[in-house]
């Protein structure tokens, strides 16, 4: 009896988390190989090439924290932010550390207790930041949490960094009287860091399984090899060949992290594309249907009162999320398009159905009657606290850029951005849907419509971005 053969993964990808298990378990192997054979483990005192190495790792955590930063505006997510956070703050202490290399640039009684205390802070302030990215409670908060306090954040780390620095440099003894280099402070701090580092790799690895992203993965390895480091610092002789180990684990785990983002931005993705998928933040409407059940009943309402545009609300909000990422828009805005596009018709709940039914085009009155709808939406949604801000764009969406739309008459700017971009998503997928009255128009057509409303009825930006989004050409150029 003949079976079915079973598909199995490529080498490729199976080799991955192999290659990544190895390089793991290869430095804490070597480690305790050398702790356990002293002979083999002699005393390297070179300050100058610790300086150097501690000074690379600290440019390296700075470059990846600039890199984030730019990506953290783009998607305004704080999980971004806590990251930035984190690798700035490596990028700090650890210059302080590197910076405290007795006979250096420093010297002195308290130069070498300044180094310890640098050295273990410079891998628990970050794990506390790490840590954070991945918490339920900043996923469950970031929806309902401004973004503006962000640059703040990074202002007040960014000071206290600085006044760390001053004060390790000019106040050497009073930074030396800190209890973080020494026993058990320093094992208590080594533990916590241990543990914040590898809640941070199993968080991240639970993505890297469902989507197997590369760059998923490189974070769940930086993360752990960051943790070794720790354990090396803790138990580890200073000047040790096996205490030089850590030094290369941390080059390793920034090194990576950030050799990694760059390839990918080689490739021609942007930044905000990269983190989206590798902190898997991309708005999704169907996870929106999940956050929300008032949106659930209301969007379910709406299908079921008019057969004719099943499916209608679920395709415009995808096509409002996608201009809206093509607008490069933050994440907060684009999961504003998603619930106010599921959500655009909900005020044809109110209208009859003879109308809503209706197989040929409207009358003037019935026109009169569905042209309500904006304004019962609204109703409807400004009873619910959490969708007063999608009321406000469900009554603007059939307003028009040259005023000539409804219920208000808006122009331009005063329609709100997202009822503009809705408009344009309505637009479209009403045009290459079938109706009663009418058979789908074919894409081309379809596009040919937007242009020529473009600019008088149509917010040009958004037609411009959908239009790019769908791979049309945009003034004569193929859209990239």
């Amino acid at each position: 009896m003949a079976t079915a053969a079973v598909p199995s993964r490529p080498r490729t990808q199976a080799a991955i988390p192999a290659a990544a298990l190895g390089s793991t378990v290869f430095p804490i192997g070597l480690f305790a190989w050398l702790v356990a054979h002293p002979a083999a483990d002699p005393s390297i005192i070179v300050p100058r090439e610790h300086f150097i190495i501690v000074t690379v790792v600290s440019l390296l955590a700075f470059a990846l924290a600039a890199l984030l930063a730019i990506a953290s505006v783009q998607i305004a997510q704080y999980r971004v932010l806590f990251l930035c956070l984190g690798f700035m703050a490596m990028g700090g202490i650890f210059a302080v550390h590197g910076i405290e290399t007795p006979g250096v640039i420093m010297s002195g009684a308290y130069v070498a207790a300044v180094k310890g205390v640098s050295a273990y802070l410079s891998l628990f302030v970050p794990a506390l930041f790490f840590a954070a990215s991945y918490t339920p409670i900043t996923a469950a908060f970031e929806r309902r949490l401004p973004y503006s306090p962000a640059g703040w954040l990074i202002v007040l780390v960014g000071t206290a960094l600085a006044t760390y620095g001053v004060l390790a440099i000019a106040s050497t003894q009073l930074i030396a009287g800190l209890p973080f280099g020494v026993k058990p402070y320093s094992t208590a701090m080594a533990g916590t860091t241990i543990a914040l580092l590898l809640f941070a790799a199993a968080r991240q690895a639970h993505g890297y399984l469902a989507a197997r992203l590369p760059l998923q993965g490189v974070l769940v390895l930086a993360f752990v090899l960051l943790a070794e480091a720790q354990v090396i610092m803790l138990v580890g002789t200073a000047w040790k060949l096996s205490w030089w180990l850590y030094h290369l684990l941390m080059l390793t785990g920034v090194g990576i992290a950030i050799g990694s983002l760059v390839a990918q931005r080689a490739k021609g993705q942007s930044l905000r594309s990269v983190m989206e998928a590798t902190l898997d933040l991309e708005v999704k409407v169907g996870l929106e249907l999940e956050h929300a059940d008032a949106i659930v009943a209301l969007a379910a309402a709406v299908e079921a009162r008019d057969e004719n545009t099943k499916g209608h609300n679920h395709r415009v909000a995808e096509l409002a999320v996608q201009i809206g990422r093509a607008m490069e828009l933050p994440t907060d805005t684009l999961r504003t398009l998603a619930r106010a596009g599921l959500l655009h018709d909900v005020g044809k709940i109110g209208m009859p159905d003879s109308i809503l039914s209706k197989p040929s085009s409207l009358d003037p009155g019935e026109w009169t009657v569905i042209k309500r709808h904006p304004e019962v939406g609204r109703e409807i949604l400004s009873r619910i606290a959490s969708l007063r801000r999608e009321a406000a764009i469900v009554v603007a969406h059939h307003e028009r850029i040259d005023g000539s739309g409804y219920p208000r008459g808006l122009r331009g700017e005063e329609i709100p951005l997202e009822a503009r971009i809705v408009a344009v998503a309505d637009t479209y997928d009403v045009l290459i849907s079938d109706r009663p009255y009418r058979k789908a128009f074919n894409k081309k057509d379809a596009f040919r419509i937007l242009r020529e409303e473009s600019g008088t009825h149509l917010w040009e930006p958004a037609v411009r971005a959908l239009m790019r989004s769908l791979g049309e050409r945009v003034d004569g150029q193929a859209a990239a």
